[in-house]
Formats: structure tokens, C-alpha cells, sequence
């Protein structure tokens, strides 16, 4: 008896990536949602033009809201949740075809999917990205914890599945600079409570150290300019953070 599966796309604005990522994953799921955020572009119509068999349109609250509610809505018991600027590789569609073909039955299982991430159009082999695995096929009850970014499924760290998401975050510096400050500002929020007075060490200590992880200790200076890039990004993202932070307590 085989298992059906349910894989959701959540997007805005993703017309420039949207198109690979169905196209990869259409043959593999037997329900292909789309939840929207009411793009602007023309996302929506793609999802259309290559597999969707769902789209639904809800305002974006944070990450883990729009993930839980969309579980609520699928059609199968079992999810995989792929972003829209990720594409299965074809040993991941082989692993995936195989895993459907079996019976699942203990909803307390889970599975990881490795990424290779690609950032000026170099794919990362160090930089801290080298043992990415992130947690996206369990069953429809589970639930992402509440947080503004970096949302999780609260699991052990699992054996993942053979094969790759391919992931294409970075399109150009302005691009990645608008993202990482969205970011900065949603972290932000997170990290209000457990925060104390902000001072040099998170302005000036914290981001000189995230470089110096990124760079130096997950050997970010083999991915090249391209891992020396990357540091200074992740740096950057870590003093926005808190520049976002001492808005916050002003406001």
C-alpha cells in the first residue's frame, strides 16, 4: 500500500524561481498547494501553468503561522513542505518516489532533506552551509514553534533522505540585502524578551564573531569570494538585528 503525499509551495512574489521548483515536484505529489500571500507579479498564474492542484490566498503573518494553517488544510495526512526557490534534485525525486511506495503509519516519524545552497552563483560547499539538513516531510498534526524567523519543527535532528533541495535564495545584491533586512527586523522580535541593554557587544562583538564562524571556523574561505561574501552578509545580518531591535524599543 502506498502513502500520499502532500507537498506545499508557500509564495509571494516568486515568479523568477517558481517555475523549476513545480516542475520538479509536480510528478511527485499526488496534492500540489500553493498558499499565496497575494503575490503582485505573476506567481500565481505559474503555479496554474505547471501543476498546482491547489492555491489558496492568505495574508502572511509570519513563517510558522502560514506553514501550520496550510497543514490544516491539506488533503493528505503527510506533508513535505518545499520553498519556492528550492528544486528536488533527481536522486530527491527517486527518494521521494520510493518513500510514497512504503507504508507510514507511526505519525511521530520524520524526515530531512539535504540543501546545497547556491549564492553568486557558486555552489556552497563550507561557509556553515556544508551539514545543512532541515526537517520538511512529517505528518499533517505537527506544528512549527512560534517565531518570527528561522521557524522549526521541534525534533532530534534527523537522518535525511538521499538526494538535495537545490536552493536558489540569492539573486542579486539588492535582493539579498532587502531580505536580510527583513530578516534582521523579524529577529529582532524574537530576540526582544531575552535581550538585554545592547551595547558594543552586540553591535560590534556579535557580528565580528559571526564572520569569523562563517569564515574561519566553518571554513568559508574555501567557498572562495563567494564564502568571504557570504560571512560578511551572515555579519551584517547579525548588527542589523539589533540596530532593528533599538527601533523596536524606541517605537
Amino acid at each position: 500500500m502506498s502513502t500520499p503525499l502532500s507537498i506545499i509551495i508557500l509564495t509571494y512574489n516568486e515568479a523568477d524561481v517558481l517555475a523549476a521548483t513545480m516542475q520538479a515536484a509536480a510528478p511527485v505529489a499526488n496534492e500540489l498547494m500553493v498558499v499565496d500571500s497575494f503575490s503582485e507579479d505573476n506567481t500565481v498564474s505559474i503555479a496554474k501553468a505547471h501543476g498546482a492542484t491547489r492555491i489558496e490566498s492568505r495574508a502572511f503573518k509570519n513563517w510558522a503561522d502560514q506553514r501550520n494553517w496550510a497543514m490544516e488544510q491539506s488533503l493528505h495526512p503527510w506533508v513535505l513542505f518545499i520553498d519556492a526557490d528550492e528544486v528536488l534534485d533527481e536522486q530527491l525525486i527517486s527518494s521521494l518516489h520510493q518513500w510514497k511506495s512504503e507504508t507510514h503509519t507511526d505519525i511521530d516519524n520524520y524526515w530531512g532533506l539535504r540543501r546545497t545552497h547556491f549564492f553568486m552563483n557558486h555552489a556552497m560547499r563550507f561557509s556553515g552551509l556544508q551539514s545543512d539538513v532541515v526537517v520538511r516531510l512529517f505528518h499533517h498534526t505537527r506544528r512549527y514553534s512560534d517565531c518570527e524567523v528561522h521557524e522549526k519543527i521541534n525534533v532530534p535532528k534527523p537522518h535525511p533522505l538521499p538526494g538535495r533541495l537545490q536552493h536558489y535564495s540569492y539573486k542579486n545584491w539588492e535582493q539579498w540585502n532587502t531580505k536580510q533586512r527583513t530578516y534582521a527586523y523579524r529577529s529582532a522580535k524574537d530576540h526582544q524578551a531575552k535581550t538585554g541593554t545592547i551595547g558594543l557587544f552586540h553591535t560590534a562583538v556579535k557580528p565580528a564573531f559571526r564572520f569569523f564562524k562563517h569564515f574561519v571556523l566553518r571554513l568559508g574561505f574555501l567557498d572562495g569570494r563567494a564564502g568571504f561574501w557570504y560571512s560578511i552578509s551572515m555579519a551584517q545580518g547579525v548588527y542589523w538585528r539589533y540596530v532593528e531591535l533599538k527601533k523596536l524599543r524606541l517605537s
